[in-house]
């Protein structure tokens, strides 16, 4: 909605000053209006409310949970759960694509507290994340039968917090995850491309990074990081390289870039921090192929991709802090530390500035060549 008005001023001023014609400007705010209310505050506060409301609606059901025969007890959880449910399809079948949506939540909420509370209440055996199983593929079911794009992104949260309570030692078939989050990630894709879940992507993309994480320090499997860097490193050079290529195979192609880059650098930050457990000249040399790779990031792609810039800046000004500190900090007093990193600081400021001048003139000259 934010978007839509800023682009609509820029529009007016392009018009008035006569960059456009007339004809241009109502096409232009006619493409705008095509596109829907978007995502904004009114979607966060209809989701907002429906959570809490359906907080409010378990607290009070399970605070007089002993109180209620057993036949009210579950009747209660299905009612919850097919007024998400049943009353999102209605709002859907009206148009309503935010309490829909928002509805379609209330009834995964209500979903998840039935498994809790009916195990508690029949005594079953299991774990969190044998539930947590339960409820995430419950949301998979509904999130296909009712083609939402919410259940998608709430179906991968859920598939995290399994993710994280399957490292519980108590967790039977602790091991699971290692190939049932494999698996349940291309469900989700084939489910973002069923439903058109556009944040579910963003959602995916990060629990397969933690998955990579979780894998590497629990189990001490080194060559899944090989394969994350290897994977990563070839998204980021097709997108940077052949973008076209990329986007026509997955309509995503900057999003995977970034993705791809960032995992390559949460691979060799781990690496690094390993090498540093062994050898501070190993760890200096990682840190100098990190600082390689987030000036290629800015020289591929800086000029089309935002998301690689910044996360190249960062990386880039923290690796170079962080090898002043290893390499000089223990040498020289706090003082000279500090005038060393203030130092440091500034000249980074400079080469962002002078970095960010040149990305500039590069995008003006692609947008001008295309």
């Amino acid at each position: 909605m934010i978007v839509g008005f800023t682009l609509r001023k820029h529009i007016a001023r392009w018009q008035r000053d006569g960059l456009i014609d007339d004809a241009t400007a109502d096409r232009l705010r006619a493409d705008i209006a095509g596109q829907g209310p978007g995502f904004g505050l009114g979607n966060v506060l209809a989701i907002l409310g429906v959570i809490l409301l359906g907080a409010a609606l378990l607290s009070l059901i399970a605070a007089n949970w002993e109180a209620m025969p057993r036949l009210v007890r579950v009747g209660l959880i299905f009612a919850v759960l097919w007024c998400g449910y049943l009353g999102g399809a209605w709002r859907a079948n009206k148009g309503d694509r935010i309490f829909s949506e928002a509805l379609y939540l209330l009834g995964a909420i209500a979903f998840g507290a039935g498994i809790a509370l009916v195990g508690q209440m029949y005594h079953l055996s299991g774990d969190v994340a044998s539930a947590a199983l339960l409820w995430a593929g419950g949301t998979v079911v509904a999130a296909l039968a009712l083609r939402s794009s919410t259940l998608v992104s709430t179906s991968i949260v859920i598939a995290g917090f399994y993710l994280v309570a399957s490292l519980e030692p108590e967790t039977a078939s602790r091991l699971s995850y290692v190939w049932i989050i494999p698996v349940f990630a291309v469900i989700a894709a084939g489910l973002i491309w069923y439903t058109g879940a556009q944040v579910a992507r963003h959602f995916l993309a990060v629990l397969v990074l933690l998955f990579v994480c979780i894998v590497h320090f629990d189990r001490d499997a080194g060559v899944v990081l090989w394969m994350t860097l290897i994977a990563g490193l070839g998204l980021f050079l097709l997108d940077a390289l052949h973008p076209a290529v990329l986007d026509r195979a997955t309509g995503w192609s900057i999003s995977l870039g970034a993705y791809g880059f960032l995992a390559v650098q949460m691979v060799l930050l781990i690496f690094q921090f390993n090498d540093h457990i062994f050898a501070q000249t190993r760890d200096v040399m990682t840190g100098i192929v990190i600082l390689a790779v987030a000036i290629a990031g800015l020289a591929l792609s800086g000029h089309r991709n935002l998301a690689i810039r910044w996360s190249a800046y960062g990386l880039f000004s923290l690796e170079v802090l962080y090898i002043a500190f290893e390499t000089i900090g223990t040498m020289i007093g706090t003082a000279g530390f500090f005038l060393t990193v203030g130092v440091l600081v500034l000249l980074l400021a400079v080469f962002v500035i002078r970095m960010e001048r040149r990305l500039h003139k590069k995008s003006l000259v692609k947008g001008a060549a295309s």
